[in-house]
Order: C-alpha cells, then sequence, then structure tokens
C-alpha cells in the first residue's frame, strides 16, 4: 500500500513536498498562510495529481469534512490500492482496531459486505 509501489518494475518514484512555514504566532498571518497551503494544494490536486499518479504520503492526508469530497478521496485510493483486500487484513488481524485511528477509518471504511465475508 506504499504510494511508491508498482507491479511495474519501471515505474519511476518521487516524493514531492509542499511545505509552508508558519513562522509567526501571529494567528491571522498563521490562518492566512494555511488558507494558501491548501489553496495550493487543491490547484496541485486538480491539475497534475491524476495526470502523473501522483498520491499523497499517508501521514500527509488531510481528510476532507465535506461527504462528497471524503467519498471522492475514498475512491481515488480505491483506484490505487487494494481496500478490500486491506480491510479484509484489518478485520482478521485487529478485530478489535487497536491499530486503527479516526484517519484510517474515514479513509478506508468497512462495509457490511466487507465485514460479513
Amino acid at each position: 500500500m506504499s504510494p511508491a509501489s508498482s507491479s511495474q518494475e519501471d515505474d519511476i518514484f518521487s516524493w514531492v513536498g509542499i511545505i509552508m512555514y508558519l513562522p509567526t504566532s501571529d494567528a491571522r498571518q498563521r490562518k492566512e498562510i494555511t488558507e494558501e497551503f491548501f489553496n495550493y494544494r487543491s490547484k496541485t490536486q486538480t491539475n497534475l495529481w491524476d495526470g502523473y499518479s501522483a498520491y499523497e504520503h499517508w501521514a500527509k492526508i488531510e481528510v476532507p469534512k465535506d461527504k462528497d469530497e471524503l467519498a471522492e478521496l475514498q475512491a481515488r485510493l480505491r483506484k490505487r490500492f487494494p481496500v478490500d483486500a486491506y480491510n479484509k487484513a484489518r478485520m482478521e488481524l485487529d478485530p478489535n482496531k487497536v491499530l486503527s485511528n479516526a484517519k484510517l477509518e474515514k479513509l478506508f471504511p468497512v462495509t457490511e459486505v466487507q465485514h460479513e465475508k
């Protein structure tokens, strides 16, 4: 499930970081920097990610609050990664979700059909 994995041995991977530092203690300025970060991230997502098969590092995924945006993200992850197999392994190896967290539950929700398998 690594974003830097492929069954194609000739595929090339690179990490690209979008970093905007928050060097100020001014709340207004920090808010503006944060908004600009998400604006820039949105532009790169819209214009680059699908064309270059780009995926965020797991630790950098921001879970959308909007239901439609969350559904789009889940579908995009499902398109790239074996989500059903991952969820099956999660249910078998960690049925009490000791190793899970809110982010995983949002990104990889276990459906009733998967739960019954």
